[in-house]
């Protein structure tokens, strides 16, 4: 655990956001060169970028303060307004930056799914270094075990000395693997969407695997299945739906195919 990047008298520069920075930094610059290839511009890539950053902390941390309350004040009283540095959830950033790349291409008239498609390995990529700063920062912790790779954390975690899953370098090398198989697969994709449906899918079942080792929920549903259970779920769901409507999009009407 090493939360603390830089700290020179009161300003501190914490890893998770140095973590999160170079995540969407390496992201953009691929996306850019993935819409380069599409004859899309970059500085349109970059402009989006903008959106997506903007929308996808106030999305993560709108979502903290709703599901995770009791911390957010927590946080509030024992830190002030420092305590905003702190508290994003991945769902909530991707809900509030999948809306924002939504609203910009509408306004900008560019195609949604052909953008979702150049910005689904960038996002898996982000999202692993986005992870490695949770691991920096001890949240998002898992269960104890007794397994050769539990890491432990130092106090004053909740959970110092104690052996648990390193849940967080299990979403790092899921999602690494999830961004290798979307950049190998981009170019073969057979209709625009298609690439981003599969990633909505495999981060949902990476995401619904991961949660049975986490040790951080309060509440459980069933006594085994958390909030994140759910969300994952659903993105399983509309992922296949998703696909499902794209490809029937995609396939040339009877008609068509005759001529």
């Amino acid at each position: 655990m090493h939360p603390v990047f830089l700290k020179l008298g009161d300003f501190t520069i914490a890893m998770y956001g140095v973590m999160v920075a170079i995540g969407f930094a390496l992201g953009l610059w691929l996306a850019g060169r993935r819409a380069a290839r599409e004859r899309i511009s970059p500085e349109q890539i970059n402009n989006l970028g903008v959106w997506l950053i903007v929308a996808g902390m106030l999305g993560g941390k709108l979502f903290y303060i709703v599901f995770f309350w009791s911390d957010f004040i927590g946080g509030w009283r024992e830190e002030g307004i420092r305590s905003l540095r702190e508290g994003f959830v991945f769902y909530g950033g991707f809900i509030g930056a999948a809306l924002a790349g939504w609203f910009y291409t509408r306004t900008n008239k560019l195609p949604f799914l052909k953008l979702a498609d150049i910005f689904a390995p960038s996002v898996a990529l982000g999202h692993a270094f986005g992870r490695l700063g949770c691991f920096f920062n001890g949240c998002c912790y898992g269960k104890a075990c007794d397994l050769p790779w539990a890491v432990k954390f130092p106090p004053p975690h909740v959970m110092h000395n104690i052996p648990v899953h390193p849940t967080q370098l299990y979403e790092v090398a899921g999602n690494l693997a999830i961004f290798t198989g979307l950049m190998l697969y981009h170019r073969h994709r057979r209709f625009p969407g298609q690439v981003w449906w599969f990633y909505m899918l495999a981060y949902g079942a990476l995401r619904f695997a991961v949660e049975f080792f986490r040790g951080d929920y309060e509440h459980h549903y069933l006594g085994i299945f958390t909030l994140g259970h759910l969300i994952a779920a659903a993105l399983i769901l509309i992922a296949l739906t998703g696909h499902e409507l794209s490809c029937r999009a995609g396939r040339p009407s009877q008609k068509q195919a005759a001529t």
